[in-house]
């Protein structure tokens, strides 16, 4: 009797290959996504940009943008593109003629909310507190309107 758990299985050199394609087609997608979430799009540099102009224009704001970046928010939110939940633009423009839009975000911010957006949850965010919320809403509704680029 002989003992087959000695001799490998022989598999074809072409399913090899193939495995090793679709490893090097995945690396290259991946670095991608990286490089242009890492260094983002012209659209998102020249956004980038204006918001930068906008802080200068309007000192009262660089706190605002100080909460935002020491914040989780950009994990689901970009300036001008949606990832997880709407783009900070797409808010701007949605509560920028409202009155009690200030009150209205910085509230959603801290009590989250679920249904204003699709079916998305926005989690609650209990640390921030209600000034730091304001300031962060601030910041969102001056965020100018896209020109066409």
């Amino acid at each position: 009797m002989r003992d087959y758990d000695d001799e490998p299985i022989q598999r074809p050199k072409w399913l090899g290959w193939l495995i090793i394609i679709g490893m090097v087609v995945v690396v290259l997608g991946l670095l991608n996504l990286g490089v242009r979430l890492y260094i983002g799009t012209p659209a998102d540099q020249s956004t980038a940009q204006r918001m930068q102009e906008m802080v200068q224009q309007r000192p009262e704001l660089a706190q605002g943008q100080a909460y935002m970046d020491g914040s989780d928010c950009m994990r689901c939110h970009g300036i001008d593109r949606k990832f997880v939940g709407p783009s900070f633009l797409q808010v701007a423009d949605k509560y920028r003629g409202q009155n009690d839009a200030t009150a209205y975000i910085a509230r959603k911010i801290r009590e989250g909310s679920v249904g204003v957006w699709g079916n998305t949850i926005m989690p609650r965010h209990p640390q921030v507190t209600q000034e730091q919320a304001e300031g962060m809403a601030d910041w969102i509704l001056a965020i100018p309107p896209k020109t066409g680029e």
